[in-house]
């Protein structure tokens, strides 16, 4: 399966930065190794005997966590970084729903059960959440209506199972007693996504 590029080079980039951060984590103990030794050899003697060795490596280790502090402070920005970043391609994928274009003519409702919708409290602005009844007595739950008039959406479909015109009355959703929603669950029916 081939990767889009965009991943490929992210992918890259994360494990070139892994390696540059231990190489530096490494590069710098030496640097400081070899900062301090011809150091201490010069004023405090050979580093066989125990107090310079002591010295020695309470200078090189001392040096080596002061130079370290910053790799590590921008290693912790770059993995928290990458969290939230998971994070949020979690919740923009947990917010996508299923979209569909079905024609506006087959989404509109009678003008009877449009003039029932309009004066009921709107579920969101610009909308009502109701329950409709069809000419075959089915009742479709969890049907959002745009305004008084178009029907939008529908939960738990993934086609309309009804044109507008089959139906001939409305309920309105009880909205102290509405299930869990998720967002994959909701279908669109005008035909637009979320913006990428």
């Amino acid at each position: 399966m081939n990767l889009p590029q965009k991943n490929k080079n992210h992918g890259s980039r994360t494990v070139a930065g892994w390696v540059i951060w231990i190489i530096l984590t490494i590069g710098s103990f030496f640097l400081a190794a070899a900062f301090w030794t011809p150091v201490i050899a010069r004023y405090y003697g050979t580093i066989r005997e125990t107090k310079t060795a002591v010295l020695w490596i309470s200078a090189v280790f001392g040096s080596w966590m002061a130079m370290l502090l910053p790799l590590i402070v921008i290693m912790y920005q770059k993995v928290d970084k990458a969290y939230e970043d998971a994070r949020l391609r979690r919740e923009k994928a947990a917010m996508k729903f299923r979209s569909i274009w079905v024609e506006k003519s087959k989404r509109l409702l009678p003008d009877a059960v449009s003039a029932k919708i309009d004066p009921w409290p709107e579920t969101i602005e610009g909308g009502r959440l109701v329950t409709v009844i069809l000419k075959d007595g089915r009742k479709i739950p969890h049907v959002f209506i745009a305004g008084s008039r178009e029907i939008l959406g529908i939960y738990d479909f993934t086609d309309l199972p009804f044109e507008g015109g089959d139906v001939v009355d409305a309920e309105p959703a009880n909205l102290e007693n509405l299930p869990q929603f998720f967002a994959a669950h909701w279908l669109r029916l005008d035909g637009v996504g979320l913006p990428e």
